[in-house]
């Protein structure tokens, strides 16, 4: 390829370009209008919010600051926060469970390994297993915990359980079109030599596959784990467990002494996650 001709491909003010560009300029301007957003109603509505979060004088509790910082409640909270973690656990595994396979049958590539035919059969139960698998994974994606925490709700009863579930529903849409981007990136060449040689969908996951993947699947599950807790976190609005049941009671009270004190031990957990998924992720990527 001439000088010219790179400088012709690499332009980035091709017509096309100029054209998307100023579509997603539009876009975005009109998006802005129509949703009435404003810095100066920030702006204007600052002293607002101080005074809410200094609260009223004349009722104890009702500011952010001081937290409370009466060491009964100090020890429910910090039950209430272990408790929102293991749930984030639990649903974290039961998430792989179902993202793993649906990263499989989401991925083109994967398809390819798992049914190598040519034919219109072949060809045909290959769209019939990803479309299947990408409307699973949009569903339990598209759906917010918070839905899939009151449809539990009403099936288990009030309590953990529920949110255990919402989350592993909603985590295995989310994670399935992650991995399945992950799966979709992989060295081909690899892949190919296995099946040359007569190697099975088993040993080309093993071998080809997995090593290749791993990196991405330990950063992508982390993150999700740090989500899943954040989430957690306000599951109990609905009666699905943890902390977010205290932090809705209080919030619902104006008690905001105590909503600073639950604000903070959620930001020291996901701080402190933060902090250990860096440490696993130095080890495996």
């Amino acid at each position: 390829m001439s000088i010219d001709q790179l400088k012709k491909e690499s332009n980035p003010f091709k017509l096309f370009n100029v054209v998307l560009l100023f579509i997603f300029m539009f876009i975005v301007a009109q998006s802005w209008v129509d949703t009435e957003m404003s810095f100066m109603g920030l702006v204007d509505g600052w002293g607002y919010m101080l005074s809410y979060m200094q609260g009223n004088p004349e009722i104890e509790g009702s500011s952010y600051f001081p937290p409370n910082t009466y060491s009964e409640d100090l020890i429910v909270y910090f039950w209430a926060m272990l408790e929102t973690v293991q749930m984030a656990i639990i649903a974290l595994i039961i998430s792989i469970i179902l993202a793993i396979p649906l990263s499989y049958i989401t991925s083109r590539n994967i398809l390819l390994i798992l049914i190598p035919g040519k034919t219109w059969w072949h060809e045909l139960l290959r769209k019939s297993l990803y479309a299947i698998g990408t409307f699973i994974a949009n569903v339990c994606r598209s759906v917010n915990e918070l839905v899939w925490a009151l449809i539990f709700v009403s099936a288990v009863g009030l309590g953990p359980m529920a949110g255990i579930l919402a989350l592993g529903i909603n985590t295995a849409g989310v994670l399935s079109k992650l991995l399945s981007e992950g799966n979709e990136s992989i060295d081909p060449g690899p892949v190919e030599a296995l099946a040359s040689s007569g190697a099975g969908f088993i040993k080309i996951l093993t071998y080809a596959v997995i090593p290749q993947t791993m990196p991405h699947f330990v950063s992508m599950v982390l993150y999700r784990f740090e989500s899943d807790v954040r989430s957690a976190s306000i599951l109990g609005f609905v009666g699905a467990g943890g902390i977010g049941y205290y932090l809705f009671d209080k919030l619902r009270g104006f008690e905001n002494g105590d909503v600073c004190t639950i604000l903070i031990f959620i930001i020291v957990t996901v701080w402190g996650l933060d902090k250990l998924s860096a440490m696993i992720r130095k080890r495996f990527i």
